[in-house]
């Protein structure tokens, strides 16, 4: 797990078949692009990242995602969902009582092309509840 922390929102990474990489990005850490590895299974839908943000009370933000950049193999598509902060994550900042529990948020998924194994890529932009903003490349390894 890497996080970040700072403040006021988190930003969850998740990988296709285990749960767990977190990062917490706050006021003024959002100005970084994020580059991500991920796997996915040829051909089968996969959960690359949730972007979601909170209050204080856990109760989601709005949370936009613009995909910047399109896969050359595959397909991605950004679906509302629900997911669970990991246990994990810090109780500090605005965390606090939300490890562990669930927050609405944005999904991005991705589905390679039929038979395609490779690498692709996508790129998107977040911008979060609180106003701030951050971009995001994953690099697929698709098997």
């Amino acid at each position: 797990m890497v996080q970040i922390c700072a403040g006021k929102v988190i930003r969850t990474l998740t990988p296709a078949i285990a749960l767990l990489a977190a990062l917490h990005i706050g006021t003024g850490a959002l100005a970084q692009e994020i580059k991500l590895t991920r796997p996915a299974q040829s051909g089968v839908e996969s959960l690359l990242a949730n972007e979601r943000s909170w209050d204080r009370n856990c109760n989601a933000l709005a949370t936009s995602v613009t995909i910047t950049s399109r896969p050359s193999n595959g397909k991605v598509t950004v679906i509302q969902g629900v997911s669970i902060l990991p246990p994990t994550t810090p109780r500090s900042g605005s965390t606090r009582d939300c490890a562990g529990k669930s927050v609405a948020g944005n999904q991005i998924m991705y589905r390679s092309n039929t038979g395609f194994r490779g690498t692709d890529t996508l790129a998107y932009k977040v911008t979060y509840g609180n106003g701030k903003s951050g971009s995001t490349t994953i690099t697929i390894n698709v098997r």
